[in-house]
């Protein structure tokens, strides 16, 4: 934020102001520099994991490259100034401001010299005097305190504009921190969804509204950094996937679409479907849950027979009305997304005053 302030004697108070020791400038450009990972991070993740937009999104490439060279510059500019200001001092009182480095030695500025002062975007305190010439000294070099304590000797030329910028930065900082949480819980916690079809009829029916948990299997990280593929980190999941599971999962001829399915065979298991039931490992598999028969009907028989490693089938409760695994074959585990948890509206029902589905879902 650009600011602008004059000399005011009323409040000026003496005072010196020393520049951060080696260990708190280390602390500090430490901290400057975990701040630009994270932002660069932030970057490339909500350009590929923000939902409901085609990702990966370019805008948010643009913004994040200009916020993060942003604060490149700032973090370069605060390292030429410690080397700089190093150990420097700046004492004020009613008279004077004095500047004293190891490089430029003392250099006094007397109050009736002094036109205004600018604070600028790069965290410098620039002095201009009546010459028109300008003296620089690094206030984001000062603690948090004593910048505070230093801005208040100085009266503000227009504290109206200086008010909207910082409630402005404020609303915008909320914003873009809220967004970059809720996008982590999205992706990686829970996420909300909505059934458009009935391909899981009666379990799920249409217009109703779940969350889907992401920590049972273990969180997926988006492919992003020129990642091959999104990774699944299996070794936090609190489980395996487990038969009668209901997932969400985005299916191998789909591109920016997520199916909700159940799980009813593993890696290992044998599969057979005939006599409109389901057979694993040579048992029909008692299914209550079932709607309708269970037929395959796409003639390659893509799920018929031992189900490999790293892969489940998935079908619908509505047996006679869902395009599942007996379409698109076995499902990768790495496709699945989460686990259908909590069902909490469904628009017809609460009309009606019913809310004897809501719940946990099984």
């Amino acid at each position: 934020m650009i600011q602008f302030l004059k000399f005011d004697q009323a409040k000026v108070k003496n005072f010196e102001f020393k520049v951060f020791s080696r260990n708190e400038a280390l602390k500090f450009f430490g901290k400057k520099f975990l701040y630009l990972l994270i932002l660069i991070y932030s970057t490339f993740f909500l350009a590929v994991a923000l939902p409901f937009v085609s990702t990966p999104c370019q805008p948010v490439y643009f913004i994040g490259g200009m916020l993060s060279l942003f604060v490149i510059i700032r973090l370069i500019n605060g390292l030429f100034q410690y080397n700089k200001f190093k150990n420097g001092i700046l004492k004020i009182d009613k008279e004077k401001i004095t500047i004293q480095t190891k490089t430029v030695g003392n250099l006094i500025l007397k109050e009736e010299d002094i036109t205004y002062l600018e604070l600028n975007l790069l965290g410098d305190l620039i002095i201009r005097d009546k010459n028109k010439e300008r003296f620089l000294f690094p206030l984001m070099l000062l603690s948090l305190k004593d910048q505070s304590k230093l801005l208040s000797f100085f009266k503000d030329l227009a504290p109206k504009r200086t008010i909207i910028y910082k409630k402005v930065w404020e609303f915008v900082d909320s914003i873009v921190v809220a967004l970059i949480i809720a996008v982590h819980i999205i992706q990686y916690i829970v996420q909300a969804y909505y059934i458009p079809t009935g391909s899981m009829e009666d379990t799920l029916l249409v217009g109703d509204h779940l969350f889907v948990e992401k920590i049972t299997y273990g969180p997926i990280i988006p492919k992003m950094f020129n990642m091959e593929k999104p990774i699944h980190l299996s070794c936090l999941a609190l489980r395996k996937i487990e038969r009668g599971d209901i997932v969400i999962f985005r299916p191998p001829h789909e591109i920016d679409k997520d199916y909700i399915k159940r799980c009813v065979a593993l890696p290992g298991d044998k599969v057979e479907i005939k006599n409109g039931s389901l057979y694993i490992n040579d048992q029909e598999v008692n299914e209550p849950y079932v709607k309708g028969k269970t037929y395959d009907d796409f003639g390659e028989k893509k799920i018929q027979g031992i189900v490999p490693e790293g892969k489940v089938v998935v079908l619908g409760d509505n047996r006679e009305n869902s395009s599942d695994g007996r379409f698109f074959g076995y499902l990768n585990i790495e496709e699945i997304k989460g686990k259908a948890l909590f069902l909490y509206w469904n628009t017809d029902q609460i009309k009606k005053l019913d809310f004897s589905r809501f719940g946990l879902i099984r």
